[in-house]
C-alpha cells in the first residue's frame, strides 16, 4: 500500500473554489486516481502527477479530499 499526495490539483470538488489537495492510500497511482475521481467534483487530470508518493504498511484504501476554503 501507497499514500498519494497531491498539493494541489485544479478540480478536487464540485465548488466554486475547485482547487485543493487530494490525498489517498491505494496499491498504485492508476487506482489512487481511480478511487480519487470516483469522489463528487474531483476530477485529477493525467497530467497532475503527484508531490509525494510514500510507501505504508498494511491499511486500507482512503481518499481525503482537502478543498481550498476561497475567500467566501
Amino acid at each position: 500500500m501507497k499514500v498519494f499526495v497531491w498539493d494541489r490539483v485544479e478540480k478536487c470538488t464540485g465548488s466554486y473554489h475547485s482547487q485543493g489537495g487530494v490525498v489517498v492510500f491505494a496499491d498504485s497511482e492508476e487506482r489512487a486516481r481511480e478511487i480519487a475521481n470516483m469522489e463528487e467534483g474531483c476530477a485529477i487530470d493525467a497530467t497532475e502527477k503527484p508531490d509525494d508518493v510514500r510507501d505504508v504498511v498494511g491499511g486500507a484504501e482512503a481518499v481525503y479530499i482537502m478543498p481550498d476554503a476561497g475567500c467566501c
